[in-house]
Formats: C-alpha cells, sequence, structure tokens
C-alpha cells in the first residue's frame, strides 16, 4: 500500500470515527464507560490482522514504553468523549490542534530536532487559529470542555512520544490492537470493575458505539502504517483531511451553526500552519 493512499484512510477513519462519536455523546453516554468500550471494541476489530503482522517486543523496556502509551492515550481518549460531550466536535476538533506544537517541543527535547523560522511562525498561526474559534464576546471563552481538549491534545503527544519509541520493537498490528484493549481495560480499573456500568452503556448506545469503535481501530491501523512506509513530514500534512472532514461534518451534519465563520477562518489558519511545521 502507498503512504499516501494509508495516510488519506488515517484521516478519513479517524474524522468518521469522531463524529459518530459526537452524535451518541451529544444525547447521551457515560465518557468513562464509553471509553472503555469504545477502546477494547476498536482493539478486539484488529486481532484478525494477527495473521498478517504479529510481533511481541523483544526488550523488557519497550512493555515499559507501551504502559506508558496506554496511560497517557486512556487519558486522552476519556477527555476526548469528556470534551466532545460539552463542546462541538468541529470547535473541539480545532482546539486539539496544538498538539502539533507538543509534538515540535517534544521532538526538540527528545530527539534534538531543529526548530526553523517557518515553525515558529506554524505556531503562531495555529495557536491564533485557535484563538480565532474560541474568540466570544470580546475575549477567549474557555470552557470545561475547551480546557478538556486542551489536555487531551496534550495527553495525546504523550502517548505519541512513547510509541514511537515502543514501536521500535513492536509490529504495528499488534501494538495497535494490544494499545486499544489496554485502554479498555484501563478504564474498566478506573470504573472499579463495575461491569453494570459497561452494559448500561452497551445498551444505551449499542450499535453507534460499536460502529465508532471500529472505525477508530482502523484509523490507529492505518496510522501506524503510514507512518512505517512514509516520512512523518508529508504523512502528518495528509493525515490533517480530519480537521478537515470534523470541521464541516459538524457544521453541516450536526448542525454545529455557532461562530461558524470564526471556525472556518481558524481552520484555515491552522492548516496553513501546519503545512508550513511539516512541509517546509
Amino acid at each position: 500500500m502507498d503512504w499516501f493512499i494509508a495516510a488519506l484512510l488515517t484521516g478519513l477513519f479517524f474524522a468518521s470515527s469522531r463524529l459518530v462519536s459526537k452524535y451518541v455523546l451529544r444525547k447521551k453516554g457515560n465518557p468513562l464507560p464509553y471509553t472503555a468500550l469504545h477502546d477494547l471494541i476498536a482493539g478486539i476489530v484488529l486481532i484478525p490482522f494477527f495473521f498478517f503482522d504479529f510481533a511481541l517486543p523483544s526488550e523488557g523496556k519497550t512493555w515499559v514504553f507501551f504502559g506508558l502509551t496506554v496511560f497517557f492515550l486512556f487519558l486522552a481518549d476519556y477527555l476526548v468523549f469528556k470534551s466532545i460531550k460539552l463542546i462541538d466536535i468541529s470547535l473541539y476538533q480545532i482546539i486539539i490542534q496544538v498538539r502539533h506544537i507538543f509534538v515540535l517541543i517534544g521532538g526538540f527535547i527528545l530527539f534534538t530536532e531543529g526548530i526553523t523560522l517557518p515553525k515558529v511562525i506554524a505556531i503562531f498561526l495555529i495557536m491564533f487559529g485557535a484563538s480565532v474559534a474560541l474568540y466570544q464576546k470580546s475575549k477567549l471563552h474557555w470552557s470545561k470542555g475547551a480546557i478538556f481538549a486542551f489536555f487531551q491534545a496534550l495527553f495525546a503527544s504523550l502517548g505519541f512520544f512513547t510509541a514511537k519509541f515502543a514501536l521500535r520493537d513492536f509490529s504495528e498490528a499488534s501494538f495497535a490492537s494490544l494499545e486499544l484493549m489496554g485502554i479498555g481495560l484501563l478504564g474498566f480499573l478506573f470504573m472499579k470493575l463495575d461491569a453494570k456500568k459497561l452494559f448500561s452503556e452497551f445498551k444505551l448506545n449499542h450499535w453507534k458505539l460499536v460502529l465508532a469503535a471500529v472505525l477508530f481501530g482502523f484509523f490507529e491501523l492505518f496510522m501506524f502504517i503510514s507512518l512505517k512506509l512514509g516520512d512523518i513530514s508529508k504523512v502528518i500534512p495528509v493525515t490533517q483531511v480530519s480537521l478537515v472532514f470534523v470541521v464541516f461534518g459538524g457544521i453541516v451534519l450536526l448542525k454545529e451553526y455557532e461562530r461558524v465563520y470564526q471556525k472556518l477562518a481558524g481552520t484555515v489558519l491552522i492548516i496553513i500552519g501546519i503545512l508550513l511545521m511539516y512541509l517546509i
């Protein structure tokens, strides 16, 4: 498979999964059991790919990075569903683009990656784009849902770095599946092993929850495949079709009309910033 196709599918599966989850959670649903079920099902869906790509780590330290990835991404996924239950999915998707700034800073600290003038300009464009979307009544409107989205981006970035270390000694399919099931089980532990909440959540949302989980499972699989096949500087911009699809999907399909022109302006600024950060 070509890296471009894999990266494009990554963005499409991500956007589809998040739009379905927003549709579910805007009416009913508890974010913690939803997280546990969502990620557990997503991980189970990927088990058949073990027959094509299965390899467990040969080094003990890889499991440490795997455990950290599960922990950080559990917090990230839980905050996703906390956030989109409270704010528009289109606004959420704009705010979490600050993760590119976290990844840039992390790359500089951990991998001594350079920070160039275009990347500095990109940071300001991404921050300005998010600010435009958040601006309301002469100030930035940092609601609880927006704050959850900001911290989700932080924890997702931390999970990206630990996953990058773990994947040096892991196959993509086995890592994606085990990581997702690990998040689901960790969510169950945080629920104090209360299975009744899981059954209640499944009964409440059933096939819609399953659909979101299946789409998310394929997002993770294609994300790791695209990163393996192509350079990150090329892959990341292509995967950002998810930003466009989620923003327009939220506005058109879910009728998120509040501050619509600000969201569109913020999206354009962020896309320019992402292109500057990765392509120049």
